[in-house]
């Protein structure tokens, strides 16, 4: 079980990153904010770009440790996986998307080796998504398109809500995942009859 401490930090520092980005987010600050010494800190990150890497990871792990689950599902049929994928992919997003906002904006501030670390992850989860793709087109979907496409593109998709979902606004977040998924089981044109 992970410290409440750690994940406190791990969303303060998400929402300053998010907001002021890598470079415009002090140490100082993040402590400040979570009510730490600023040499507390070091408890729990040996430096900033250890903590951007685990504000990274954390979502990353939450993510693929549910879509695993869902894959592994053999009750379901592919057309649920992949709706429970994306009910999956933008309710964790929902919920973390300061951390989201970072991922899609901060990553360039990672050294190579760290960026290698993370990559891996994300990488792991792409490929954990197409498995689902796979199992869809074994049913008569995406007939003659990529599998590597289709996937990137279903990801392209969820993670762009981050851009412009407002909680606000006049759809939901499960309305959302309801239009996405019927634009690709319902309308579908590349489904075989």
């Amino acid at each position: 079980m992970r410290d409440n401490k750690y994940e406190k930090i791990l969303s303060v520092a998400g929402k300053l990153i998010s907001q002021r980005g890598y470079k415009g987010t002090s140490l100082q600050k993040i402590s400040d904010e979570v009510g730490l010494h600023k040499s507390s800190l070091f408890h729990y990150f040996k430096n900033k770009e250890e903590l951007l890497l685990r504000i990274l990871e954390f979502s990353t792990d939450e993510v693929s440790t549910e879509l695993g689950k869902i894959i592994i599902d053999h009750t379901l049929e592919p057309e649920e996986k992949l709706k429970k994928a994306i009910d999956n992919h933008l309710t964790l997003l929902s919920e973390n998307f300061d951390r989201v906002n970072v991922y899609l904006n901060q990553i360039g501030n990672l050294s190579k080796k760290n960026q290698k670390i993370y990559l891996r992850k994300r990488k792991k989860y792409e490929k954990d998504l197409e498995k689902i793709v796979v199992e869809m087109r074994k049913h008569g979907y995406f007939k003659g398109l990529d599998t590597k496409i289709v996937t990137l593109g279903l990801l392209g998709m969820l993670n762009w809500v981050a851009k412009w979902f407002k909680s606000n606004g006049r759809l939901t977040v499960k309305d959302v995942s309801n239009v996405f998924y019927g634009m690709v089981r319902k309308t579908n044109p590349y489904k075989e009859k």
